[in-house]
């Protein structure tokens, strides 16, 4: 059963690897994080990565795997909520805003759900430290353009939003917010 796990792990069982810096640091040694290439955010895709460490490795993989999707859920619930913020206030006005937002978020933070349990997995490495225990690595991703697209379908077809809908313009606000969180998590890593 580990061989056919290993396999499925992209066939590695090396644990982080240890960067090759010659100089002694007061911060300790560090490590590269397995799967981290695989979890940053592109042009198509939102991603997210997770570890996960069980003395069981199927429960390793399944900690991994909650990490990954809980990782993007919170990321993808501050991005609806600015989007439908900035939305509502411009398209509504200030007034009806408040209702709107609420609508939409509702709407958006179901949307997400469904693709972030059914994200698909791009990366997953494992290792069994020293200790007994196994760390399972793993990294998911949802396309934006297909979650862009179920947003705009749903919203359209709301007619508690009592506002007409604007594809164009939610596209806009949308495509801008993603622009946002993309270079936020390039200066992070940097």
């Amino acid at each position: 059963m580990l061989a056919m796990l290993a396999l499925a792990g992209c066939g590695s069982n090396k644990q982080a690897t240890s960067n090759q810096n010659p100089e002694n640091t007061p911060f300790g040694t560090f490590y590269d994080l397995p799967c981290v290439d695989a979890s940053l955010d592109d042009d198509e895709y939102f991603k997210g990565l997770g570890v996960g460490t069980h003395v069981n490795l199927q429960s390793a993989r399944t900690a991994a795997m909650d990490a990954a999707q809980s990782m993007l859920q919170k990321r993808l619930g501050g991005f609806i909520q600015g989007l439908a913020t900035d939305y509502s206030r411009t398209v509504a006005g200030q007034a009806p805003a408040d209702k709107v937002q609420r609508l939409m978020e509702g709407e958006m933070d179901k949307i997400v759900e469904k693709m972030v349990n059914d994200a698909s997995k791009t990366c997953e490495k494992f290792s069994q430290l020293k200790t007994g225990e196994y760390q399972s690595y793993i990294a998911i991703q949802i396309p934006k353009k297909k979650m862009m697209d179920d947003m705009l379908n749903t919203l359209t077809e709301n007619e508690e939003l009592e506002i007409e809908f604007n594809r164009d313009q939610f596209r806009k606000f949308a495509k801008e917010r993603m622009e946002e969180m993309k270079k936020a998590q390039n200066q992070g890593n940097n």
